[in-house]
This record gives C-alpha cells, sequence and structure tokens, in this order.
C-alpha cells in the first residue's frame, strides 16, 4: 500500500471533522463519522500486517 494513503485519509477526515464543528453539526451523531473511523481503523490493520 502506498504510504500516502493513511496519512492523506487522516487529513481529509479531521478537516472533516473541523468542517462539521465549524457548521455547528454534532459530530458523534452522524453515521458517516462512524464508517470513516472503522475505514481508518481497518486500513492500519492492513498496512501494519503487510509490514
Amino acid at each position: 500500500m502506498n504510504k500516502l494513503i493513511i496519512p492523506a485519509i487522516l487529513v481529509i477526515f479531521a478537516l472533516w471533522i473541523l468542517l462539521q464543528l465549524a457548521l455547528g453539526g454534532d459530530v458523534f451523531k452522524k453515521p458517516l463519522n462512524y464508517f470513516i473511523l472503522i475505514t481508518v481503523f481497518f486500513l492500519f490493520i492492513k498496512q501494519a500486517k503487510e509490514k
């Protein structure tokens, strides 16, 4: 896996959270946030298994 994929996904997710906070949304009530966190978690596991 390319080494830039995980940091890029983390940056996009961080910006997504900041955008939601700036717009006054509740971060913990959005199911998309949990989906993104689970996806990032499994990508970390996949990268750890490759090493």
